[in-house]
């Protein structure tokens, strides 16, 4: 019996480790995918399309992309997935436009653009221009929310009197102001996504599992350097037609993925389970990790993944 027990313990640790050495391969940090939207189904707000709302738009895009996060436009990547050029769209809408897109997203930056010109108070004439831009940052799909901010809601100087009266003059002059303003938001933006992603090792994640001599096995500290610095999302792993003694096998080994965060069962029968997973991993490499864990297992099984889910469907023979 003791040796059966040093033996599963040697197992975990020979996967633990190779699983580890996975991560090693993938230390270079991968850049976080971001989608940059509007929510302008507020009739007050600046509509897309807007010679304001563009400059904002560039502003932003340009400000993230040199932060070093993989900016991509909505109409190029959903050119034949959504209907290009809608205005006045709801955050629901926006949300599954993301999620139907075929690039790999991370995150959404959702933002809106409030712009007025308000009349001294002493009947000069004179026009000063105000603008307030809140954005918020949103995991494209767990829904969870990662952090807000807003620029503006100060005036700007006064309008030359000609300009008030010039839709030309005044649509670029706003938009000149927009486009400072846009900045500082991107500013915060880059900030809370990078406040909200691990600049290391995630919580439990790569760890491996060492044995001393008697075989009682111990956790060690995962290499510093193992790839977990992607935004924490998470998936559903879910297993069809596995037993009872095999689905324990398998919660086991997932919890000893490179860049684990915690996981929690949403159901699970007598040949089923589905599981919340929550790591700091890209899919490819979870998906990568669910294959060698099968083929570690000794279990003949297919793997299917759409949005956010791993179906593991064990394949059974005579």
């Amino acid at each position: 019996m003791k040796s059966i027990g040093r033996w599963l313990a040697c197992a975990v640790m020979a996967f633990g480790a190779f699983t580890a050495s996975m991560g090693l391969a993938e230390a270079q940090q991968k850049r976080i995918n971001v989608l940059i939207m509007s929510d302008d189904a507020d009739q007050d707000t600046v509509p897309r399309g807007n010679r304001i709302f563009n400059r904002v738009q560039l502003a932003l895009s340009e400000n993230l992309n040199t932060k070093g996060f993989q900016v991509y436009d909505e109409t190029a990547v959903g050119l034949y997935t959504a209907t290009p050029n809608r205005v006045r769209r709801a955050d629901t809408e926006l949300i599954e436009v993301a999620r139907a897109l075929p690039v790999p997203l991370d995150v959404m930056v959702v933002f809106q653009i409030y712009a007025s010109a308000r009349e001294g108070l002493y009947g000069s004439g004179i026009l000063r221009p105000e603008m307030r831009i809140p954005g918020r940052v949103l995991n494209v799909h767990t829904g969870q929310f990662i952090g807000s901010f807003e620029v503006g809601g100060f005036q700007f100087p006064p309008l030359p009197l000609n300009c008030a009266q010039d839709r030309e003059c005044l649509l670029e002059r706003m938009g000149a102001e927009a486009r400072v303003i846009a900045n500082d938001l991107g500013e915060a933006i880059a900030q809370k996504i990078k406040a909200f992603t691990p600049g290391g090792v995630g919580a439990g994640g790569g760890a491996v599992l060492e044995t001393t001599k008697d075989g009682t096995p111990v956790t060690a500290a995962a290499p510093s350097a193992d790839g977990c610095t992607n935004i924490p999302t998470a998936y559903v792993i879910s297993l069809r037609d596995f037993n009872p003694s095999e689905t324990t096998s398998v919660e086991d080994m997932i919890t000893k993925f490179g860049c684990y965060v915690g996981h929690r069962p949403i159901r699970a029968t007598s040949t089923s389970a589905e599981y919340w997973y929550e790591t700091t991993a890209d899919s490819g490499r979870v998906n990568r990790n669910l294959r060698v864990m099968l083929d570690f297992l000794g279990l003949n099984g297919q793997i299917v993944f759409n949005g956010n889910k791993f179906e593991l469907t064990r394949v059974t023979t005579r």
